[in-house]
Order: structure tokens, then sequence, then C-alpha cells
């Protein structure tokens, strides 16, 4: 869709977005990752903040470094949020919507206020009931993320161009290919693992978060 919208020739400025993109989130997500576990090894938390912020003693990082993090994670929530809730959106505005009115009428405008508010609602009213985030978020990225983000894209590369066999580039995408989805396998057992171990401690509304 976005390689759509862009002016012709669309290929090379779509490979240099991508490699911008994924340069991002592989310095954002995975530099987090990896000195945390160099600063905590297997004690660092499943929200490194925690690591940084422990119950006992002082924090271990600056006050407006701590701040700026829990700012960056809210906004990052938030976007996240609009993504991912489209689909229910638009489900429920399908069945709600009046199409012979505007948009921004007020028939369309108050269910849909109404309905996304309700709908936030259920989903905070869900995480504050469920108090294991890392549980959960490790279970979802092994089995949903990496699938979708790592495997599935290069699959469907070598689909769509049928590249040869024995070109780099095909042999590049199926290591990337075989690499996440052992990462994926070994992420969504230790997981479950740990989810199952874990779920003796759940207590529903309960103020100590399961790490």
């Amino acid at each position: 869709d976005l390689q759509a919208t862009l002016a012709p020739p669309a290929a090379g400025k779509m490979m240099k977005a991508l490699v911008m993109c994924y340069s991002v989130i592989g310095f954002t997500f995975y530099l987090p990752s990896i000195t945390g576990y160099w600063a905590f090894g297997s004690q660092v938390q499943s929200n490194v903040l925690k690591s940084l912020m422990p119950d006992s003693g002082p924090a271990l990082a600056p006050t407006w470094l701590l701040g700026l993090a829990v700012l960056f994670v809210l906004l990052q929530l938030l976007a996240i949020g609009l993504v991912y809730s489209q689909v229910a959106y638009e489900i429920m505005e399908k069945n709600s919507a009046d199409v012979t009115q505007g948009k921004f009428s007020r028939r369309n405008l108050v269910p849909r206020l109404l309905l996304r508010t309700l709908y936030l609602a259920f989903c905070a009213l869900m995480a504050a009931m469920l108090p294991f985030f890392g549980d959960i978020v490790g279970v979802v990225g092994a089995v949903g993320f990496i699938p979708l983000d790592f495997v599935l894209p290069v699959i469907m590369y070598n689909i769509a161009l049928a590249s040869p066999r024995r070109s780099t580039l095909y042999i590049a995408n199926t290591v990337i290919m075989a690499v996440f989805t052992g990462v994926g396998a070994i992420g969504a057992f230790a997981s479950i693992r740990k989810l199952v171990l874990d779920a003796g401690q759940f207590k529903l509304f309960s103020n100590n978060v399961v790490d």
C-alpha cells in the first residue's frame, strides 16, 4: 500500500525506507535487550525499567532519563494501540455507521467515540486484571511478531521474485528464515514454559506484577 503511493520509480525509495526502518527497529529493540542482559544477567526484568528502578535502593539511572524512557514507552503504546486496534474499530464502525451521512456527522461521530472509548476501557480492564505483562508479551512476540516480521516476508519475497535457488539473495533470505524460525520456536517454548511456571503466582488485579 505504501509503495503504491510513491512516485515512480518506487522500488529504490521503498528499499531505502525499509533499510532505515529495520535499522531503527534493530537499534531501539536489540540495544536494550543486549545491554540489559549485559548489565543484569539472568536477573534482568522483562521490563528493563524495573531493573533500573529497584523496589529497594536508589534508581540506577538519572531521573530525567527514566522519565524520558517512560514517556517514549507511553508514546509507543499509543501508536501500537492505534495501529493494531484498527481492525476492531473497522468491525465496530462498519456495523454502527450510517453510510448515507458524513464521516464526521453527529450520527457517526458519537457512536465512534463511544465504541472506541468502551473498547479501550475494556483493554485497560483486562491489562489491570491480568498482571503478567512480560509472560504474555513473550508468547505473543515468539508466536506472532517473529513469524510476521522476519519469516513470512522473506518467504513471500522469494516466491514473488522467483530468485534462482543458488543466488546470494535467495540463500540469504533462506538463512534469515531458518534462523528466525529457530529463534521463534525457542522463544515460544521458553515463554510458554515461563507462563506455566508463573501460573501459581497469578492473582487477578494484583499490584505485584509477575515478571
